[in-house]
């Protein structure tokens, strides 16, 4: 702890304009560094911030935390358009507006490329992509929903789990298998196991559940003497 306090002193003395004496302890804002357009250059640093911020702030919040020196500071205010509440349903609303700096750099940062898709597995990139492309249609869905127009069901994606319901209706039609209301059907308790291709199902004979089979003879019994 004390050297991290003279390393912090040191800092002070060294700086090459004069700081904040504002101390914070606890910062409770969020702010994010933006990748750059194609064309900007690389002394530029593209900032989100609160509203609240001002320059020094900015200036002395990427010296302090990430010792790195800028020579000036450049804001201005976002005014975001209106948009509905839910997507393109519900009241129209004006979000709330966004504060962006732009700081000249005394070293000029060149992001980094991004990985490839391949590369992108530590990152759960693959997950990202199945709840981006979810949203997606959800959005897409719901659009078509406030124009008054009707989805057919043949435009939804027939998901792994659909498959498997369908595969398992179709044996209690054939007759392979028996479902008895009120008892622990093997597909609710199965488990996914993941393989190589792809996900495959492994169903356990976990033993009955004497709740759930006690509360269905009760019900049972109830239900036949309503009929009497």
């Amino acid at each position: 702890m004390a050297s991290v306090a003279k390393a912090g002193a040191e800092a002070l003395r060294n700086a090459p304009f004069r700081v904040g004496k504002k101390q914070i302890f606890l910062p409770n804002h969020v702010i994010t560094f933006v990748r750059p357009l194609p064309k900007q250059p690389p002394n530029l640093a593209t900032f989100i911030v609160p509203l609240e911020f001002n320059k020094l702030d900015l200036r002395d919040y990427l010296y302090h935390v990430y010792n790195v020196e800028v020579t000036g500071v450049r804001s201005f205010v976002n005014q975001r358009m209106h948009e509905q509440r839910h997507g393109e349903v519900g009241n129209w609303r004006r979000p709330k507006s966004q504060k962006m700096m732009i700081a000249e750099l005394a070293k000029p940062f060149v992001w980094p490329k991004p990985p490839a898709e391949d590369a992108r597995e530590a990152f759960d990139y693959a997950m990202w992509k199945k709840q981006n492309t979810a949203q997606e249609q959800d959005t897409k869905f719901q659009s078509i929903r406030a124009q008054g127009e009707v989805v057919p069901p043949s435009q939804f994606e027939v998901t792994k789990d659909r498959k498997a319901i369908k595969a398992r209706q179709s044996k209690f039609l054939s007759g392979e298998e028996t479902w008895a209301p009120g008892k622990v059907n093997a597909f609710l308790n199965s488990k996914m196991v993941p393989k190589e291709e792809g996900w495959s199902e492994v169903e356990e004979n976990l033993p009955l559940d004497e709740s759930a089979e006690a509360a269905a003879e009760k019900s049972s019994s109830k239900s036949s003497e309503t009929r009497q």
